[in-house]
């Protein structure tokens, strides 16, 4: 492919994607791409619905995410925007932190959203030492306040 990846605006959305229950990347792609930006998201986690459900399934997708995001890199790709959310792992923080040395650039706005729970109950696939890990305070660049969210 001829041309620059980088003439349209792009924000990395780096979330977790849910196949029923109007959440995740699932709401993002539509309302980013209403705003003529191109949504690119990294899964960080395949769920089959959301997890206020009784059942869902769940498949971590930390394993795929780092050779994921090196073929953008090998693109030369550039972000007005990155937007985190789910993140269900020690290692995912920690490759979210070397996606924003890589990839964030002064003018490139953060949005770090602390997906951790829901009325004041943290998510079945979070334990509470990951729920306190401090490294999550590095990806606190930019909080996205969302009151229903603080569970610690």
């Amino acid at each position: 492919m001829q041309g620059s990846h980088n003439n349209q605006k792009k924000i990395a959305v780096i979330n977790d994607y849910s196949g029923f229950g109007r959440c995740s990347i699932a709401v993002a792609m539509p309302i980013i791409s209403v705003m003529k930006v191109q949504c690119c998201p990294v899964p960080t986690s395949i769920f089959s619905n959301h997890t206020g459900f009784e059942s869902f399934y769940y498949e971590d997708f930390t394993d795929h995410m780092q050779r994921y995001i090196d073929e953008w890199k090998k693109l030369d790709l550039q972000f007005s925007g990155v937007c985190t959310g789910f993140l269900g792992s020690s290692e995912q923080i920690s490759i979210v932190e070397r996606f924003l040395t890589d990839f964030k650039r002064p003018e490139t706005k953060v949005i770090v959203d602390p997906v951790m729970g829901d009325y004041g109950k943290p998510y079945p696939t979070y334990t509470y030492e990951l729920c306190q890990q401090k490294s999550w305070c590095g990806l606190l660049i930019s909080l996205l306040q969302i009151p229903q969210r603080h569970v610690f």
